[in-house]
């Protein structure tokens, strides 16, 4: 007899692993899955996280202003001064010093002041001011074109009234921010005896107001100082004058120095130099002597009268400084128009200029220097 032998049907189905594998891989994925949100979330956290970071320093550095300094010192002549006035443009003015113009005003608050022959052996001044606008100084007087060459180194508002052809042209030529006499700044004081040339007056301070509001210039400038130091706390026990012989008596100069000061004093054909108005002497912190090449030009066509020099303001030459009672001999070199012209000792260093008033004395080489 045959036994048949049936085997029981399992009730979840015909196979029971392949019910259990399905779900197994089911759960992989989804772990997988899962990881992969994890670290997604994480990375977005990470790039938002330093995202925000990023942008509240940036926030933080647009925000945080740096306190301007009070004070710094001026690019004119180093002086320690508000903020606002360290780099502030400056003013330039033609003053007269014939002897009918004597004694001048404003002078003594100009920052810096070049001196130079013009025509006839008579000196003339060219103020630079930055500190203080006078609200009166002269006689002004015309143009030369050496005195723009020096100008062009400041950048400054101009001064003048009328001027040689060759200057009026360069004004034009080079841009100047010429400010010529009129009525709004100028003004004549007539007096008996005196020729019109030299009653000639301007506010300084208007000319810097109306060189803004009418001309548009800018108020301010960028410059490359000379090097500045504190006046020497040591002095000299004594310091000879400085002697200054430009073509005659009438415009023979000497500085003689107060330690005490620590200023040298100035006169001008055997008188203390002083302003009109004022009565203050004229002082600086440092004199300058420079000796300039110079050649002359015919007179000037159909008038007889005697032309200007010209001179080779551009290169090098002869320069002494003077300053804490002594004196540095050495070289100036300029090495185009509207760069510094610099002053170096004899190891070729260039001069530590001491803080304040400063003249410039431009010397022809029919002149001398002693001291």
């Amino acid at each position: 007899m045959k036994f048949l032998f049936f085997r029981k049907q399992s009730s979840v189905g015909p196979n029971v692993s392949a019910g259990i594998k399905p779900r197994f891989w089911t759960r992989k994925r989804a772990l997988f899955w899962t990881g992969i949100g994890v670290i997604v979330v994480i990375v977005v956290g990470c790039s938002l996280w330093i995202m925000y970071q990023k942008q509240s320093e940036e926030t933080v550095a647009t925000n945080t202003v740096t306190p301007k300094p009070a004070t710094l010192p001026s690019v004119v002549n180093g002086v320690v001064v508000d903020s606002a006035v360290a780099n502030r443009r400056t003013v330039a003015a033609m003053i007269e010093n014939s002897p009918d113009a004597r004694p001048q005003t404003g002078l003594t608050n100009a920052d810096v002041v070049y001196e130079a022959v013009t025509e006839g052996g008579i000196t003339r001044f060219m103020g630079i001011f930055q500190q203080t606008y006078p609200d009166k100084a002269g006689p002004i007087r015309s143009a030369r074109s050496y005195f723009i060459d020096w100008l062009s180194e400041y950048d400054s508002f101009y001064i003048h009234a009328g001027g040689s052809p060759t200057a009026l042209s360069r004004i034009s030529e080079y841009g100047i921010k010429d400010y010529p006499h009129n009525s709004d700044s100028y003004h004549r004081e007539p007096q008996a005896g005196l020729a019109s040339e030299h009653t000639l007056y301007v506010d300084v301070s208007k000319v810097f107001e109306y060189g803004q509001s009418k001309k548009g210039w800018s108020n301010t400038y960028d410059v490359s100082p000379w090097q500045f130091k504190d006046p020497s706390e040591v002095q000299p026990e004594s310091t000879p004058p400085i002697t200054i012989d430009f073509t005659s008596a009438s415009y023979k100069v000497v500085w003689s120095y107060d330690s005490a000061t620590k200023k040298y004093y100035r006169e001008m054909a055997g008188s203390a130099h002083k302003d009109k108005v004022t009565g203050d002497s004229i002082s600086a912190s440092t004199v300058i002597t420079m000796t300039v090449p110079r050649s002359s030009n015919p007179p000037y066509s159909g008038t007889g009268k005697e032309s200007e020099w010209t001179m080779e303001t551009l290169g090098t030459g002869t320069a002494v400084v003077f300053l804490d009672g002594t004196r540095i001999d050495g070289t100036w070199k300029k090495a185009s128009r509207t760069e510094k012209t610099r002053f170096y000792d004899s190891a070729g260093a260039e001069i530590r200029l001491n803080r304040g008033k400063i003249w410039i004395e431009v010397v022809p080489p029919t002149g001398t220097v002693s001291s």
